[in-house]
């Protein structure tokens, strides 16, 4: 099996209801190393469940998409009609365009500037209002076919899309001085900046060692001109204290914080004990118009 048949973690509410999923929203990240989902409860405006599973580190996006029966093996239920579904692609495949730059005709030019052809796959565009830009990527026919025969209703955007318009949406007039949010992926990091509730700055990159990403981290904010000693960094994501990437993190950042709950929404006791930065783009997946 692709899929570690026992889930990683495994998280629900004693009012959950298999047989109540039309009642439900399903929140699902997949990624070529794991995929995890969020149960929400329309009626009780209430996050219910959340599973992760281990994924085999994959080479192409058949085999992904072929975790996605295994899954279904194992979570029969995650394949009954749910109210609405969101599956967040999370790869590097993609571009930002600005919104006044954008021609939906022209996208696969966009992405090709920096990124390789994907055989496979169609072009796909996410439209971020609130950072008034798209977000172009490749996504695989496989994969997209896959979901759409599971999921009839889903919708699928990016998980970078998911990430800046969240921060976006939540960090709306609370703070007009420039912070830098870093989403720590698998062998990579999201690094999103927002000043004055505008979206300044967005990218991702790879990392193989700590001295990689503290690197990264720093020449971004050097082209910025973000000061270390005094620009906020929220941390969300893989990450957290005691790892490496955090500790060197720390040797030269002053200002570090773990993104926190979003207040929206209500929590079940059940995951109470979970660290709620790390599954920060599925919680707030929710509040996202894509």
């Amino acid at each position: 099996m692709i899929t570690a048949s026992k889930p990683v973690i495994s998280r629900y509410d004693k009012a959950f209801r298999e047989d109540h999923t039309r009642n439900y929203h399903l929140t699902i990240r997949l990624s070529p190393d794991g995929f995890s989902f969020v149960v929400f409860s329309l009626d009780k405006n209430r996050y219910l469940g959340l599973e992760t599973f281990s994924i085999k580190q994959l080479d192409n996006s058949a085999k992904l998409a072929a975790t996605l029966d295994e899954i279904a093996m194992i979570r029969q239920w995650i394949t009954y009609p749910f109210h609405s579904v969101l599956v967040i692609i999370d790869h590097v495949f993609n571009t930002l365009v600005p919104a006044p730059l954008f021609d939906e005709k022209e996208k696969g030019l966009f992405l090709a500037f920096n990124q390789t052809f994907q055989d496979n796959s169609r072009i796909q565009s996410d439209s971020l209002k609130a950072a008034e830009a798209f977000n172009v990527y490749y996504l695989s026919n496989p994969l997209v076919e896959k979901i759409k025969d599971i999921w009839a209703n889903a919708r699928i955007a990016h998980l970078q899309s998911v990430l800046i318009e969240s921060l976006l949406i939540t960090q709306r007039n609370k703070t007009s001085e420039p912070t830098a949010y870093v989403h720590v992926r698998n062998a990579g990091f999201d690094m999103v900046v927002l000043r004055n509730d505008k979206l300044l700055f967005a990218n991702n990159f790879k990392f193989t060692t700590p001295e990689d990403f503290i690197y990264f981290l720093l020449f971004s904010m050097d082209q910025l001109r973000l000061n270390p000693e005094s620009t906020n960094i929220v941390l969300s994501g893989s990450i957290e204290k005691g790892m490496s990437i955090y500790e060197i993190l720390f040797q030269y950042v002053r200002n570090i914080r773990f993104a926190e709950r979003n207040n929206a929404f209500e929590y079940s006791y059940i995951l109470e004990e979970l660290s709620v930065h790390q599954h920060f783009v599925l919680f707030n997946a929710l509040q996202c118009e894509l």
